[in-house]
């Protein structure tokens, strides 16, 4: 069998599914609002779009692992973002501090044990990572606009 011909037969249980759903929660409406039953069809339709929500994303996961998988060219492009990454990260690791900020009421996050010195080398990673591509966001603007003067 076709992929295809799988996945539309996939797609029609779902929304026949779907439509049974949603025909009787209409069907078990009331102006009770401790109606169990009613309450009952309620989190089934939201559970039920829980999982088609869920099925959407591990299908567009997996699709689009299997294409880049299958094509050479998304596969190279796709590590040499990877890689970029990990380079903007690891740099702006090695350049953040570990020292606590000081600040009004800095202490009651010391004493709770949200602020250490391992969350503020981290923050100060993803604030370092942040200017490090802002500025070379603005840097491919202007180099797009000269190269274009000089085409």
């Amino acid at each position: 069998m076709k992929f295809a011909k799988i996945t539309t037969i996939m797609l029609w249980v779902f929304l026949g599914i779907t439509i049974f759903l949603v025909i009787s929660l209409l069907s078990n409406l009331n102006e009770n609002a401790s109606d169990s039953g009613m309450s009952a069809w309620i989190n089934a339709n939201l559970y039920w779009a829980y999982a088609l929500f869920g099925v959407a994303i591990a299908a567009a996961l997996v699709l689009e692992f299997a294409n880049t998988i299958t094509d050479k060219k998304a596969t190279r492009s796709a590590l040499v973002a990877i890689l970029f990454m990990v380079a903007v990260v690891g740099i702006a690791y090695m350049f953040s501090d570990s020292e606590i900020p000081k600040f009004y009421g800095v202490e009651k996050f010391i004493e709770n044990g949200d602020l250490t010195a391992n969350v503020s080398k981290w923050i100060g990673t993803g604030l370092i990572a942040t200017y490090i591509l802002i500025a070379l966001s603005v840097i491919g603007i202007i180099w797009s606009s000269i190269s274009r003067v000089f085409k």
